[in-house]
């Protein structure tokens, strides 16, 4: 019993002492932005390069005047957009024939298509954040010389453009 009563009275003296703890702690603040998602829109969709006729430079079509295509980039108004596009496109024909169209982009914040420039690797949207802003691109382009030996019929192929802050 004294055993016992010995081990109790070291249990509650030990039990009353503090003891010294390493504790340290720090903090990071977290930060987010949030961007209007982007839209591409276009309209005049199908760009007709009309009647060509082989063994022919016919002359390219300007991005600057005419019914072109037309993109409408929305987003964050402001803000950088990056911007790639198909410099050329290849056309399918009859009988796996092909051509090669070399386009011609251009692009302005404006809306203005007569006055709009080349398209580099990223734009800015017009407005300022948090409006929704715009940039308009316009498509021309040529398929240079047409061979002599150029299969007749229908050419068509497909261009690209993608955006993305």
């Amino acid at each position: 019993m004294k055993k016992l009563m010995l081990v109790a009275a070291l249990v509650l003296v030990f039990a009353g002492m503090s003891f010294a703890q390493d504790h340290a702690s720090s903090t990071a603040t977290i930060n987010a932005n949030i961007q209007k998602g982007l839209t591409i829109s276009v309209s005049n969709a199908i760009l007709d390069l009309g009647n060509l006729v082989a063994g022919t430079t016919p002359a390219a079509v300007s991005p600057l005047s005419g019914t072109v295509p037309a993109f409408t980039v929305t987003g964050d108004g402001g803000h950088v957009v990056n911007v790639s596009y198909d410099a050329t496109v290849t056309l399918n024909g009859p009988s796996s024939a092909t051509m090669t169209f070399n386009s011609d982009f251009k692009g302005d914040a404006s809306g203005t298509q007569g006055s709009a420039g080349a398209v580099g690797a990223t734009v800015t949207l017009s407005g300022a954040s948090p409006a929704t802003g715009n940039y308009y691109f316009w498509l021309g382009g040529n398929v240079g010389s047409i061979d002599p030996a150029q299969a007749p019929g229908s050419y068509t192929g497909t261009f690209h453009v993608s955006v993305n802050y």
